[in-house]
């Protein structure tokens, strides 16, 4: 009893540190923009950098050529945000083809990912209009921020292209781009999504615009690449459901709860994992994972290569790639954050201490 009492006060205290230096830290919030395709996945990791107050989320761009078509995934992006009382983040979808080349998801994915796999009826309901001014939006976003941004990238890279070649100067004032990406030592994705294809070197979201990818990883901007070979390991399975089903008092928990109790088949299937969560974690807090310097590029051809990231000692750019991640504590940042807790709590909490 006296070991539960002392656990309880060390709990109660670390949670009170954690939230006065959350406090200290919101004044200081770094500066994001997330460019998104709008699937699935992308919504856990968008709720979680919602829920921290470290982290400033100025636009949320949409990459059309990725996930979902531009419509609903406007519509999602903006009943997410009504949902989480953030509508004041502007929202808009940027072109509708790559840069360079037809690739494209099949239907089957875009259909899933406009409705959320049954997600989506649970948001509120809001009228959403498209420019496809994300591009812009994204550059006038950098260039009003006092501070240099941060671009989580988890979709095709089509949008981040784009605006470099309209406004080159704006990467001066980009921090970094975490990008969920690439396959370096592992084979890639394409074959996942139903897709006939011989390529099986490709992850899809550098497949889907190569060029664009291609002309990012050259711009000597400092990337963060979050690979198949990290997220591989990181299946999206019943134990992580468990936790969620055990404490979603948060409306950001409640819906990441409700989105997944829906998709239990792929919950038990363990081929769905963390890929966009996993990026959007490491680049709130790196020290989750390991990483390695490697010089990539992105092949352009021949077809049943393009789109692979591959090491290059000759013309490679220098590119950190996340590698090892702890897995353990990467589920108790991602429950506690979406739940607005402390880790320490939980872990305490699931641990019975």
């Amino acid at each position: 009893m006296l070991n539960r009492m002392v656990s309880w006060i060390k709990g109660v205290f670390t949670g009170f540190l954690l939230l006065t230096c959350m406090n200290a830290t919101a004044h200081a919030a770094r500066p994001f923009i997330i460019d998104t395709d709008a699937g699935v996945d992308d919504v856990i990791a968008i709720m979680y950098l919602l829920q921290r107050p470290d982290i400033h989320i100025k636009a949320i761009t949409i990459a059309s050529t990725g996930n979902a078509h531009c419509l609903p995934a406007l519509r999602n992006m903006m009943g997410l945000l009504k949902l989480m009382n953030r509508t004041r983040i502007p929202v808009d979808c940027g072109r509708l083809s790559p840069l360079g080349g037809k690739h494209h998801f099949p239907q089957s994915v875009l259909d899933e990912s406009d409705t959320l796999a049954g997600a989506a009826s649970l948001l509120p309901k809001v009228d959403a209009i498209s420019d496809l001014k994300a591009v812009d939006l994204m550059i006038s976003t950098i260039k009003a921020s006092r501070q240099p941004v941060t671009i989580l990238a988890i979709g095709p890279l089509t949008n981040i292209a784009e605006a470099l070649q309209k406004a080159p100067e704006i990467k001066n004032r980009i921090q970094a781009i975490y990008i969920m990406g690439g396959a370096v030592r592992v084979p890639g994705n394409l074959s996942d999504s139903g897709s006939v294809n011989q390529n099986v070197t490709a992850e899809w979201n550098i497949y889907l615009d190569p060029q664009a990818a291609s002309m990012v990883f050259n711009q000597n901007i400092p990337i963060i690449l979050v690979p198949l070979d990290a997220s591989n390991k990181l299946p999206i399975a019943m134990d992580f459901y468990n936790m969620l089903k055990k404490r979603h008092h948060s409306e950001a928990a409640k819906f990441v709860y409700a989105l997944l109790k829906r998709n239990m088949k792929f919950l038990q299937s363990n081929q769905w994992y963390f890929w966009d969560p996993l990026a959007a974690v490491i680049a709130a807090d790196e020290s989750i994972a390991s990483f390695d310097m490697l010089p990539l590029k992105v092949a352009l051809a021949p077809e049943i290569r393009s789109g692979t990231t591959m090491v290059d000692k000759s013309t490679g750019q220098n590119i950190r790639v996340a590698g090892e991640v702890d897995s353990a504590r990467f589920k108790y940042l991602l429950v506690s954050t979406l739940n607005k807790m402390p880790s320490t709590l939980l872990y305490s909490e699931n641990r019975g201490g």
